[in-house]
Formats: structure tokens, sequence, C-alpha cells
């Protein structure tokens, strides 16, 4: 420092005991532009402004000091200028700002979220909702697992009218919390979701996904009933497969029962739904499921893998009249004329058993007609002769008899059959004997 300038700086301190502030001031500003770069004096002239009760002129020059610090890299004395400014002068947005920013730069998180919180309540409660929202979003992307910070940014969307980001707002929130392992914090941050009542599938899909995980499923469900949502088949659908992605059987069974007909969509879902039915061994679930998906995977030419999980289903009840006819329906769909006729065979054996006669007479008929065996016709030809008796006796021995013609593979002949000639003029020709099984029915319908 040169000898006039320290002469100023003596001068100036006999005028500042003397209590001549505006003398002493006067001094220091001389000072300052010969040595500019003098950060004392910048804040001795800050300070006395303050004491001259001249804020605006203290804040002007306290701002050349807290950049001139920055420049210098001297963060921590930019930082406690800044304080400075902010003690006197406590709304002032620039100083907040360039605060915050700096403590964001060093690394320090905590501190620029305070900083960055405070403008943005104070933008708020000028009315600023623009600025607020864009220094909130700013917060948040300093600490993206604050779920507080997510929730203010919410409040904040909400209360400048974009209530569609404010609901994504409060859902990061509330699956922030879930995340961490607070339900209670994340069930509160969901009321505000359910007051806004979102409509749009893509929302709702993830506000389900967020209450299954806080048990408040049913709750949504009552929800989507609200909106009727549960009617529309795209909402369904995607309503169905997240609830089979969690596991969730009973609730996708509960939405897909009863709609697979009207809703074609849901046919993958609803196989799914009986895959796992059928491995909780749910015979009854599993049955009006089936009956729903045949038309559609006929329609669809799915009916393959239909008929294994028919398969699967029957491991559970061989002896299901119910089971075997609809196995049976879906084997005529597949022309599987091999297979078809065992599954028919066992059909008409569980209805007669269950002395169900007149949907016996039908399986019986559907072997005739697909069966390789000649004999099926004599055995519904003998059920037939049985009903027109309409004798009880007789309708149960014909009964018996076809029941243990089917179970040892050909019809067994009476005694007094075997011994009995034929009529005059009547030969194994007239009788059909030796024919092909095809001229075999053409005689019988002839005959009759």
């Amino acid at each position: 420092m040169n000898p006039k300038t320290d002469k100023l700086l003596q001068q100036a301190g006999k005028y500042i005991a003397l209590g001549k502030l505006t003398l002493a001031l006067e001094q220091y500003l001389k000072i300052q532009e010969s040595e500019p770069d003098d950060t004392t004096i910048v804040n001795t002239i800050g300070d006395l402004y303050v004491r001259l009760d001249d804020k605006d002129n203290a804040l002007l020059w306290y701002h050349k000091l807290a950049e001139a610090f920055e420049y210098r890299e001297l963060h921590s004395n930019a930082m406690a200028t800044y304080r400075k400014i902010l003690k006197l002068s406590p709304k002032n947005q620039e100083a907040m700002t360039l605060l915050a920013q700096l403590c964001e730069r060093q690394g320090q998180t905590q501190n620029a979220k305070t900083h960055y919180q405070v403008l943005a309540r104070l933008k708020m409660s000028l009315g600023n909702y623009t600025e607020a929202i864009t220094i909130l979003r700013k917060i948040c992307s300093l600490d993206a697992t604050c779920g507080e910070s997510q929730m203010v940014l919410a409040q904040s969307l909400e209360l400048g009218g974009s209530t569609k980001d404010a609901i994504k707002g409060y859902l990061q929130s509330a699956t922030i919390y879930v995340q961490q392992g607070n339900p209670i914090a994340a069930s509160q941050v969901v009321e505000n979701v359910f007051r806004l009542q979102p409509k749009d599938k893509d929302t709702v899909k993830a506000f389900f996904v967020l209450l299954q995980k806080i048990d408040l499923t049913q709750r949504g469900l009552e929800y989507v009933n609200s909106l009727a949502l549960d009617e529309d088949p795209e909402f369904k659908f995607i309503l169905s497969e997240m609830f089979l992605e969690e596991g969730n059987f009973e609730t996708a069974q509960q939405l897909i029962q009863g709609s697979v007909r009207q809703c074609p969509t849901l046919y993958k879902p609803a196989i799914k739904v009986l895959e796992g039915l059928i491995s909780r061994r749910d015979l009854n679930g599993s049955l009006e499921l089936v009956e729903e998906l045949f038309e559609i995977s006929v329609r669809l030419r799915d009916e393959s893998n239909l008929k294994v999980l028919l398969d699967s289903l029957l491991e559970l009840d061989e002896t299901n009249g119910r089971l075997l006819k609809t196995l049976t329906a879906v084997l005529i769909r597949m022309n599987d004329k091999e297979k078809l006729e065992g599954y028919l065979k066992r059909l008409v054996l569980v209805q007669l058993r269950a002395d169900e006669v007149r949907d016996a007479r039908e399986s019986l008929n559907k072997l005739v007609v697909y069966g390789s065996s000649s004999f099926y016709l004599d055995l519904l030809n003998l059920i037939n002769e049985a009903t027109l008796d309409q004798s009880p006796e007789v309708m149960k021995k014909a009964i018996q008899k076809v029941i243990r013609a089917l179970e040892a593979g050909s019809l067994e002949k009476d005694q007094n059959e075997s011994t009995v000639p034929l009529a005059l003029g009547v030969s194994e020709l007239d009788l059909g004997m030796g024919l092909t099984f095809e001229e075999e029915i053409a005689f019988a319908q002839e005959s009759a």
C-alpha cells in the first residue's frame, strides 16, 4: 500500500472514531479507487453504508465483495458474504439464488436444497408459480430420493393449475416413500391423487401398482368402479396383466371372469389365470373360465393350447363330466379323432354311471360318428330301444351292458342270441355282416 493510501486510511480511522461516518466513507471510496482488489476495503465500505442506513448501497458493495471472493475461488468467504446480504435483506432473491448455486457447485447438496426451498417459497408467496416450479424441479434433481421434495413440487404444480403434472408428482413422491419402506407416508401422499381423480389409463395403471404396494388394492378397485373404467376392455386388459405380473390371480380372475366373451382381448391374460387356477387345483374356478375361453380359442385357432390345459385340469378329476364334455368339444374342433374316441368313451361312462341317459345318448351318437369301432352303433341302438321300452328295469340292464361293453371294448352276446337261427330268408348279407363301417351305417339307416 502506497503512502498516500496509508494516509487516507489513517484519516478515515480518525473520522470513524469521531463518529463522522460520512467523511470516513469518502476516504474509503478514494482508497478503493487506488486499491480496487482489496476486499477488506470493499467490505468496510459496505459496513459503513449499513451504519449510515443506506441499505441499497450496502447491498451493492456486498455483492461486489461476494463476486470478488468467487472470482478468487474463496468460496467460504463468498458464502459468508451472501449470508450477510440475506441478514440485511432476507427476501433478496438474487442473493438466495447465488448462494444456492454456490453451495450446489461446492457439493453442499443439503445447504443448496435449503436455500432453493426458501427461494421457491418466496416466489410462491409472490405468485411466481412458474419460477417456483423451476426451482423445485432443481431441488428434486439434486436429491431424487427425497419424497418430501417431490410432494412439495406436486403441491406447487397443483396450485399453478398443472393438475396432470401434479398427479405425477404425487405418485413419484409416494413411490419414493414405498421404496424407503415408509408406507404410512406413501398412504398420506396418495390421498392427493384420490382427491384429484386421474382418469387416463396409464396414470390409473401406475396408481394401481402403487396402491397394491401399500395394501390399498380394494380401495383402488372401488375407485376404478366409480370411474366406470372397469368396463373398458383396454383397461381391463391393463389391470389384469398388472395383477398377473404380481401373482394376484384372485383379483385378476375377479376382473376377467364373465368378460372374455365380450372382450376377446382378455384371452391371453385369461389363459394365464387358468394356468394359475389349475396349479392351485381350483377345479370349479377353472371350469367356469374354460367355458368362456372355448369359443375364443377356436376363433383364435388356439385350441391346441387350450387342450393342453384341459388335459392338466383333467388330472384333478378324471370323472368330471363337465370337463370331459368341453375337452371332447375341443378335440372335435381340432379334428383329433384318435384322442377324441378315448375321451368320448370316458364321457359316456361317466354320464351312464350318473344316470344321465339323455346326455349319454348324445355322446354315444358322437362315438358312432367319430369312433373307429362299429359296435358303438349297437350300443346306441341298445340305449334307444331301452328308452322306447320305458321300463326302468330294461333301461338299467341296457346301461350296465353298455358300460361293460365300453370297458371291454366289445359288445357281449346274449346266450339265446348265439343259438337262435336266422329268420327265413335273412342272410348275413341282409344284416350288413362283412360290410365296411360306412356301409354298415348306411345299411342301418336304410333299415330304419
